[in-house]
Order: C-alpha cells, then sequence, then structure tokens
C-alpha cells in the first residue's frame, strides 16, 4: 500500500486543465443544480435557485440527483447540464 502526504501549506498543483469562462450575467439562463443527494442537499439548491431568481430573469432550472454522494453524476445528466446549463451549482447537504 502506498501512503501519499499532501502539505496542505503549499499551493495546489494544477490539474492541467481550463475553467469554463463564467458568464457576464444570469440574464435568461439555464440554472443547472445537481444534489449530492444528501439530506437537504434539495431545499438547498431550491432556495438559492429562488434567490438568484429574485434578481436576475433566470430562464429555466435543470435538476440532477446524484444516486448517491460518493457517487458522480450518472454521464447522461453530465452531458445534459454541459448541453443545455449556463451555470452549475452543485449543493451539498445535510
Amino acid at each position: 500500500m502506498t501512503v501519499t502526504l499532501i502539505d496542505p501549506t503549499l499551493a495546489p498543483a494544477g490539474t492541467g486543465r481550463d475553467l469554463a469562462a463564467r458568464p457576464a450575467n444570469l440574464d435568461g439562463a439555464v440554472l443547472g443544480l445537481v444534489n449530492n443527494g444528501k439530506t437537504r442537499g434539495r431545499e438547498i439548491l431550491q432556495r438559492v435557485a429562488e434567490n438568484l431568481q429574485a434578481r436576475h430573469p433566470i430562464r429555466a432550472t435543470i435538476l440532477v440527483t446524484k444516486p448517491d454522494s460518493s457517487f458522480p453524476a450518472a454521464p447522461e445528466d453530465v452531458e445534459m447540464l454541459a448541453a443545455d446549463a449556463t451555470a452549475i451549482i452543485a449543493a451539498i447537504g445535510d
């Protein structure tokens, strides 16, 4: 078994991937919401979406719920979010 020690005082190493560009605003946006499947995750996301919708004319929301917090979202859900969502928010509930 290999043990890897990580020094928390060092800057994080780059992953070699570029981050997606942030939208200039959320006017007319489709907001993707990813619930990790834990208790209250859905409620947290709904509240965040409501607050954003009060400030921005968001066109629609897409809610995806993972089967369990330890698993990634289903590939078809990831593809749908990548194709349709302007911005994506993930929540960890408990």
